[in-house]
């Protein structure tokens, strides 16, 4: 049986495809070769040389992570899991053997019911015999532990994207005065490749602006519903003050308060931090917000 699971993750539509909702690291298909029967079951994944993960794992010599079987496993596992459920511990996984890139997968399945749960012990194999035995927990679609209510999605009220969406998470967001927001400053971004291994170079100042930038327009999407759909336009900055620098591995905390809106244009002040030392302290930015068409225009 397959089909969506209820919060945690979604089935993999037998014969391969993405999951339908959340992401994975793994962009291959999973094909149910041997539908669940008596608890058995059998599936397969072929692992591309283009597979994403080959590019950091690693350049000079692709190894498929460990933890990518372990994605095709769970993955195999909802393409036939008997009842909708969702994923609730890696119980064990044991690597016996590599996979390279070019390599078949091979998933044997075998579920059982223990308590009001379930229990998925899988082994994957290539040609070159067993990769890895893996055993996943697995709870009933509802039954899930409670969690305090979401923060707003970042992607929901920035327009940005990948490599220049540069805010993480929304901590605190009181619409109409303040916002918290983080960015984590990690080595996987495009501006540290082709560094040295071990390089520690700052991250660029002109990104902490930006960044401290994009949290003030969360500030200002959702104190301004209306705004969202519209280009969000850099105005100004005075007196953006650096304390320290920014290296890889740590966590920036913007604060970003309302000073004054006006009528397409709000004015915001604030300062962000590492822990507890001041990285950046803002006295003045505006931002201004204008109808896409009419900026289109203007260019044409």
């Amino acid at each position: 049986m397959s089909g969506p699971v209820d919060g945690l993750d979604a089935a993999v539509p037998e014969g391969g495809g993405a999951a339908a909702s959340g992401v994975s690291p793994v962009a291959a298909g999973v094909t149910v070769t041997s539908p669940l029967l008596d608890g058995s079951a059998e599936a397969r994944v072929a692992v591309d040389a283009a597979e994403p993960v080959f590019a950091g794992h690693y350049p000079d010599f692709p190894i498929f992570p460990g933890v990518c079987v372990v994605e095709c496993a769970h993955r195999a596992a909802l393409s036939a899991a008997p009842e909708l459920v969702g994923l609730a511990a890696v119980d064990s996984a044991r690597f016996s053997g590599a996979v390279y890139p070019g390599d078949v997968i091979d998933i044997r399945l075998t579920w059982r019911r223990r308590g009001d749960g379930w229990r998925c012990s899988a082994s994957a194999a290539t040609a070159r015999g067993v990769a890895a035995s893996v055993r996943l927990r697995y709870r009933p679609a509802g039954q899930q532990t409670e969690a305090a209510a979401p923060a707003p999605a970042v992607a929901d009220l920035l327009p940005h994207r990948y490599p220049m969406l540069l805010v993480d998470r929304v901590v605190e967001l009181v619409p109409g005065e303040r916002v918290t927001a983080v960015k984590a400053v990690t080595l996987n971004e495009p501006w540290y490749a082709g560094l040295t291994p071990g390089t520690a170079l700052a991250y660029p100042p002109s990104l902490v602006i930006e960044s401290w930038g994009q949290a003030a327009g969360l500030l200002a999407s959702a104190a301004s519903p209306e705004s969202r759909g519209q280009v969000m336009l850099f105005g100004s900055v005075a007196d953006a003050e650096f304390h320290g620098p920014v290296r890889p591995g740590e966590l920036i905390e913007h604060r970003v308060r309302i000073a004054r809106s006006l009528d397409d244009s709000v004015i915001f002040e604030g300062e962000s931090r590492c822990g507890s030392r001041p990285v950046m302290s803002v006295a003045r930015m505006v931002m201004a917000f204008r109808p896409a068409g009419a900026l289109k225009e203007a260019t044409a």
